[in-house]
Formats: C-alpha cells, structure tokens, sequence
C-alpha cells in the first residue's frame, strides 16, 4: 500500500493570534518525551514512524521557517558536537536522518480552507493513497493504516468539530453543527485513496469561501466503504485554551 502524507499549514491561525501573526501555529513548540519540538516535526516524525516516507506539505507565503526548519545542516551537529552538547546534537541528527531519508515537498497555497490545502497536494502525489493530517492536532498513539479510514474521538464540544455519525464505517460528517446528535469528532486524520480529489472538486466553497475537507469525504463515504476507527489519547493545540492544557499535562 503506497502512501503519501499530506501536511496542511497554509491557514493563517486565527484563534491563535497575536502570537500567530509572524509565527506559524505548525512551529507552536511542544514537550514530547523531554524534548520540545515544533508541532509539525512531531507530526512528521509521527508518520515517518508509521512507515511513510513520502511527504507533502502545503504551506504558504510568509510561512518559510517551516521550510528552514526541514532543511538539514551538519554543520550545527558539529558546532553542538564542539559545545560538547552530545545529547542535542544526537536528537538533530536523528531528525535530519529522517528528513534524508524522505522525500519531502513543499506546496504553496493560499489559505482556501483544509479541503483546499488538501487539493493543492495533488499534483505531487504519486501514490494510491494518501495519509491526511492536520499539524495541529496531535495523535498520541499509534494508529493503522488500512484502506480507507477516519479517524475519530470524543468530545464533549463536538459542535466545535467535524462531527462523525457511524461506527464501523462512516455514514457522514457533518461540519461544525449547531445542535449535533453525536459526540463523535473528527481529528483531521484521514487515510483515504486518491479518488478524494476528484470529491474535492465537486465541493462549493462555504461562506468563507473556503474549500472543507469534511463534506469531500461525506460524499466519497456514499460510494465506498471509509471505516472509522477511534483514537483514545489526542491533543487539539489549534486554540489558547487547548494548548495551554496540553502544556499542562504533558
């Protein structure tokens, strides 16, 4: 099964400024096993510890220090080396050994909603299926990889999310619903096969005038079969109130 991810960062944070105006949310640092790393490394190394080495992520303009932050350097391994910080040093070259041993491209587009930033990938996707995920939102267990999948949780703000109706598979997902019948929320984590484009472009913009994601795989789960497997341990770090919670507990 051939996979290639697609990383969306090209939205503009909103809920997160005036922190989020010169800094992208994808850089928001957080602690994982003693080291503070980028939201989007996490992501990426995440994937790249499922097997996938073929990365797209989709950014845009004013967001470069994404870019600079995949780009590899044994310079600074040497310069850490001579400072005598070996243990840093360790922890960058594991992170640009992943990095070399991916191919990762870099997609610009306007913000134009998660759907959007999904559909701009697609010129760069030489697979069968592809593992969409969304850097501001961070899965804390392993996951499978199997077919066409969504993956889901729990909450008890739903109406905030994607709400998911089905159980094995999945029926629809309804977005962001005043008055929703299910606490089953999306994560924003779907491996699904390529024919997700060709539902993308069939998607009218909502009254944002931005392209969702959600009503693309609604629409796809009436002609096949999107199973829906449910992740227990996650941290939504898109807003103040949710990061600073996940800085709390980690």
């Amino acid at each position: 099964m051939s996979v290639t991810a697609i990383l969306t960062a090209a939205g503009y944070a909103t809920r997160l400024l005036p922190w989020s105006y010169s800094i992208p949310k994808e850089m928001l640092p957080v602690p994982i096993n003693g080291r503070l790393i980028p939201a989007i490394q996490y992501v990426f190394e995440y994937l790249y510890d499922l097997g996938i080495r073929d990365f797209v992520i989709v950014t845009r303009k004013y967001k470069e220090v994404i870019m600079n932050h995949f780009s590899v350097d044994y310079w600074f391994i040497d310069y850490l080396k001579s400072l005598n910080k070996i243990r840093e040093a360790e922890e960058v070259q594991g992170f640009f050994e992943k990095i070399e041993d991916s191919t990762i491209s870099f997609v610009p587009s306007p913000p134009n909603g998660f759907g959007g930033a999904v559909l701009a990938a697609e010129k760069h996707v030489n697979t069968d299926f592809v593992f969409i995920a969304a850097p501001d939102m961070l899965l804390l267990e392993k996951v499978p990889i199997n077919d066409n999948t969504v993956f889901v949780s729990t909450s008890t703000t739903p109406e905030k999310y994607g709400v998911v109706y089905g159980s094995t598979f999945l029926e629809r997902i309804d977005e962001k619903p005043s008055n929703p019948t299910s606490n089953k929320i999306f994560l924003g984590y779907a491996v699904l096969d390529t024919e997700i484009f060709s539902f993308l472009r069939e998607v009218k913009p909502d009254k944002n005038g931005e392209i969702q994601l959600t009503p693309a795989i609604s629409n796809m789960a009436k002609k096949k079969k999107i199973r829906v497997y449910e992740v227990k341990k996650y941290y939504d770090i898109g807003n103040v109130q949710s990061y600073l919670e996940f800085l709390k507990n980690s």
